[in-house]
């Protein structure tokens, strides 16, 4: 009995610290928006934060993302990662840190700030040539937002 008492506490500290917070699909056209209460309709853009307990936050856009995080509504803290999907492949999440943006007046995103995620350089430099543009990183996207929205 003893033996399977252990057995059962490591693999339920196993579990506990083997599961990491992480991304979850979002339903399109029921799910709502943590910053602006919309409900979120396009795919390529809905995003996600997670905090360190799990907790997902679902977006409309990337730039509600950003403004979510610009407002402080989430301690930095408890703030596990941040995810958005590649514009060309939705149901791949990309973290913000890995991720390259572009902001380009030709593709026009939910909240209009004409931002879009993209999981590499290569592929956001190609919808940079489609679109125009310019590209962005994380911080970035951020000072956009904060700057149109904020300031």
């Amino acid at each position: 009995m003893r033996t399977l008492n252990v057995l059962f506490i490591f693999f339920a500290g196993w579990m506990l610290f083997a599961c990491k917070p992480s991304p979850q699909p979002i339903t399109i056209g029921f799910d709502e928006c943590a910053h602006c209460r919309m409900i979120i309709s396009e795919k390529p853009f809905g995003s996600q934060m997670v905090s360190t307990t799990g907790k997902t936050w679902f977006f409309d856009s990337i730039e509600c993302l950003a403004a979510y995080e610009i407002a402080g509504s989430v301690e930095t803290d408890r703030i596990h990662s941040r995810w958005v999907p590649d514009f060309l492949d939705p149901d791949t999440w990309v973290e913000v840190s890995d991720a390259w943006f572009l902001h380009s007046r030709e593709l026009r995103s939910p909240m209009g700030l004409h931002l879009s995620g993209y999981a590499s350089k290569e592929v956001a430099t190609e919808k940079q040539h489609d679109y125009t543009g310019e590209l962005l990183r994380w911080a970035e996207v951020k000072q956009l937002v904060q700057r149109e929205w904020f300031d």
